[in-house]
């Protein structure tokens, strides 16, 4: 005899009904894997680099966390957090682009110095490097772009205030890096024969030598990103305003500003 159709429907829901017990009883011998938090991630200045790749390992071994680090130029971080960058720590190597992301409604307050960073001219070879080279004919110097890396703005404000900006640039001698680091690996390579670089970034260069440059260091601030701030990047800004965090970052020629 022949199903009916309302007995192959009962006989397809028996089975259903088997197939999702067998389901869920090997689900709770074999439970999947939970899936990872969000990501806490800080977005810092590239000049930061050197010392965040320290202090961020450091402070997630010591407090249990996982945060991660990305870097760049401050400007192109501050336009990635606007576009919805899933970054919780914003670190600008100046106070504009801080104050760029807090207009743009993206900071959850005020943004604060943390850190100073003072500007060197760097070359290869086992002489610091003078001055008087930048003036030099055939010598090429780079400097990071300064529209959005705040280094490479205050490299060519400081080359203009000396006067050898415009015979550079009228020259073909300029060569404009993104960021700081990239900038750096590129007058190490051979690209350029000077770079104006932070003091953060020569030391972290081998093969030459620097000289610090007659100019005020550059201040650096910070914020917690509005809807992708957590407690532990707050935990981590706390830190890095603190003196605990003082060790580490003169280390890698950091001055801290004034509390």
């Amino acid at each position: 005899m022949k199903a009916t159709w309302l007995q192959k429907e009962t006989i397809s829901v028996k089975t259903l009904l088997r197939h999702l017990a067998v389901f869920l009883f090997f689900s709770l011998l074999f439970p999947a894997p939970s899936l990872p938090a969000r990501a806490e991630i800080v977005a810092a200045a590239a000049s930061l680099q050197p010392a965040m790749e320290k202090a961020i390992p450091r402070f997630n071994s010591e407090h249990g966390t996982d945060l991660q680090g990305v870097y760049g130029a401050s400007g192109n971080l501050a336009r990635q957090i606007e576009s919805g960058a899933p970054f919780g720590l914003f670190l600008s190597a100046d106070e504009k682009w801080a104050r760029y992301a807090l207009e743009k409604g993206l900071l959850d307050g005020d943004p604060l110095p943390f850190v100073k960073m003072p500007l060197v001219l760097w070359r290869m070879g086992s002489d610091a490097p003078s001055l008087d080279l930048l003036g030099s004919d055939g010598l090429k110097v780079a400097i990071a772009n300064p529209e959005t890396a705040p280094f490479g703005r205050m490299a060519k404000e400081y080359l203009k205030g000396k006067g050898f900006f415009e015979k550079i640039e009228k020259s073909g001698r300029l060569i404009l890096g993104g960021d700081v680091l990239k900038t750096a690996l590129a007058a190490q390579s051979g690209g350029a024969d000077l770079t104006v670089i932070p003091l953060s970034v020569a030391l972290r260069l081998e093969g030459g030598k620097w000289t610090e440059l007659d100019t005020p260091p550059q201040v650096l601030f910070g914020g917690l990103v509005k809807g992708k701030k957590t407690a532990h990047l707050e935990a981590f800004w706390d830190f890095l305003r603190s003196p605990g965090a003082e060790p580490v970052m003169k280390e890698f020629g950091f001055i801290p500003v004034d509390r």
